[in-house]
């Protein structure tokens, strides 16, 4: 059971929305249309523009995920929980293009949705 109520938790998201997502976002993936011949062919699609904050990953993120960040530039991009975002995922914001490596998991209630992306060179 939670410590917390329901209505109190959906304000604690709402201005945590309000605070952190300051950035417009556009996120693109590769979607499977079908061929006359069968199978199909991956296209870039964006699939929702929603809005974002950014910030610097941690020293033990960077350090767990090393084997997918490498030596490419790594963010902490955070979203709406309403938000629907895959590993793979391409994300365009301000200008500036990232690939979702890791959908982080918080040990506790969630109230944002957190990835580590890196950049796309």
């Amino acid at each position: 059971m939670l410590a917390i109520s329901t209505a109190e938790l959906t304000t604690i998201r709402a201005e945590a929305e309000a605070a952190a997502l300051d950035k417009s976002c556009v996120i693109n993936r590769n979607v499977r249309t079908p061929e006359p011949q069968g199978g199909g062919t991956l296209v870039p699609t964006d699939i929702e523009t929603v809005m974002a904050g950014m910030a610097q990953p941690t020293a033990g993120q960077l350090q767990n995920f090393d084997y997918l960040v490498g030596d490419k530039a790594a963010w902490q991009v955070k979203f709406s929980l309403t938000t629907t975002v895959l590993e793979q995922d391409i994300l365009t914001i301000e200008g500036q293009n990232l690939r979702v490596v890791k959908l982080l998991s918080p040990r506790s209630i969630p109230i944002l949705l957190t990835v580590l992306a890196v950049e796309v060179v």
